[in-house]
């Protein structure tokens, strides 16, 4: 079987090290002191800026979860001897 040298432990830790996602959309959500919606004293621009951002960041989670619900399983190879008992 094929051994990437990766555990779910050292996994975990590589996600955990990547820089957090800033995106403008959510930075104006949550200086908006109307809760849920942008603020409009923001320029145009910039609010444009980020529904598209906001938009296409949905968007590549949608495909990703589509592409991840297509993953063949994989068996674990694990010995659960306590379960034989």
């Amino acid at each position: 079987m094929f051994d990437a040298g990766l555990t779910a432990e050292n996994l975990r830790d590589c996600l955990l090290d990547l820089p957090t996602l800033e995106l403008l959309g959510m930075s104006l959500l949550q200086n908006s002191p109307h809760a849920g919606f942008f603020p409009s004293d923001a320029p145009r621009n910039m609010l444009k800026t980020a529904v598209i951002e906001v938009i296409n960041y949905g968007e590549r989670c949608n495909h990703l979860a589509h592409r991840i619900s297509a993953l063949t399983s994989i068996p674990a190879q694990i010995d659960l001897w306590e379960f034989v008992l």
